[in-house]
């Protein structure tokens, strides 16, 4: 019967998704030493998280900071040697001022084996180097799979172009213009007939939501612009039109597939809701139009596995909400905590045991 067939043809799928998975090595790249901040437990969740996922899909992973790392080519082999960890801080271990050094044992990188995690690429010029960059765009000519790859890593790292690019493709954005100089910031607001309050923030370069301001008055606008450029005389500064919300939203999307989503509360008395500065996170049940676009904002940066912030809007049902960036290493420690019937980082390293997955 047609019932029997189909529960035939399941099987059969099932069957071959499970051929065709293999277990592989990971080796997650980390840029452990970066402190954003001057507060808070210097250490790192991730590593641990990572560990203990690792281990329960069955899969070899191997730490690698960004500092320190190089590969070498030897007997049509590929090494990379890279800095010890300390196993109960999850940070590399520096070398010493009287030139010890602690390295692993070299790790063979085969590309049909290994799938390679930048996490800690950052932007450049601010929290990473070029070499890094290159380091993973050499892995990526020799045909290795990255997460993400240096395109999306691209694409993701401007606010600016990322709004533009939604702009230019029926996403719905907060409004948001670049102020060009120093003293730019008059021109800006009466040109575009901004209100106050609006959000000031940095197109690329900040971490965990520190980088975004609210500012209540042109007043003082002028000043932090000036401010902020004397600091820094290249940064890119963006306003943004303030929306004042109750929460956020981030979506995991991965191949194009919603895992997870995770509602994030506001801070009291702030303009911001990253779980890493304190913010409630619970589970969230997404709208048909909440998951079309936001799996829209995820193709438009060619993400594998890409973590989508938007605003909801008033009605959720009927209206599309305000796409807010498109994040290329999205954090798991918050979904992870949001998500308690599933592990959400051991499906993702359990998804790439199937090798069609890596094309």
């Amino acid at each position: 019967c047609k019932k029997t067939r189909g529960l035939i043809l399941e099987k059969f799928k099932s069957f071959i998704t499970e051929e065709k998975e293999q277990p592989y090595k990971i080796v997650l790249f980390h840029n452990s030493h970066n402190y954003a901040r001057d507060v808070g437990n210097i250490d790192a969740p991730e590593y641990f998280l990572m560990n203990k996922s690792s281990k329960a899909a069955g899969i070899e992973l191997f730490h690698a900071d960004f500092q320190g790392s190089r590969i070498e080519e030897k007997n049509g082999k590929m090494f990379l040697l890279t800095f010890d960890f300390d196993k109960d801080t999850g940070l590399a271990v520096k070398p010493k001022e009287d030139g010890e050094v602690k390295f692993q044992n070299p790790i063979e990188l085969e590309k049909d084996n290994t799938l390679i995690l930048p996490r800690g690429l950052g932007t450049l010029g601010f929290s990473t180097n070029r070499r890094w960059l290159d380091n993973i765009k050499i892995l990526e000519d020799k045909g290795f799979k990255t997460i993400p790859s240096v395109e999306t890593w691209d694409l993701c790292t401007s606010k600016y172009y990322f709004h533009k690019l939604c702009e230019e493709n029926n996403l719905k954005t907060p409004k948001t213009f670049p102020i060009t100089y120093s003293d730019d910031s008059e021109r800006v607001v009466k040109d575009n007939n901004i209100k106050f309050p609006v959000i000031l923030k940095a197109s690329s370069g900040s971490q965990t939501g520190v980088g975004v301001v609210i500012v209540e008055s042109l007043r003082s606008l002028h000043p932090t612009v000036q401010m902020l450029s004397l600091l820094s005389k290249n940064i890119d500064l963006i306003i943004q039109e303030y929306i004042k919300i109750e929460y956020d939203v981030r979506v995991i999307v991965l191949q194009g597939t919603i895992l997870a989503a995770m509602k994030r509360t506001v801070i009291t008395g702030d303009a911001r809701s990253n779980a890493s500065l304190g913010a409630d996170v619970e589970n969230i049940e997404l709208t048909e139009l909440e998951k079309q676009d936001s799996i829209k904002a995820a193709e438009l940066c060619k993400g594998d596995l890409v973590g989508v912030d938007f605003m909801p809007a008033k009605n959720r049902e009927k209206e599309q909400p305000y796409i807010l960036e498109v994040n290329s290493m999205p954090g798991f420690i918050g979904i992870e905590s949001s998500n308690k019937d599933k592990s959400i980082t051991q499906e993702i390293l359990k998804h790439f045991k199937n090798r069609d997955n890596w094309r």
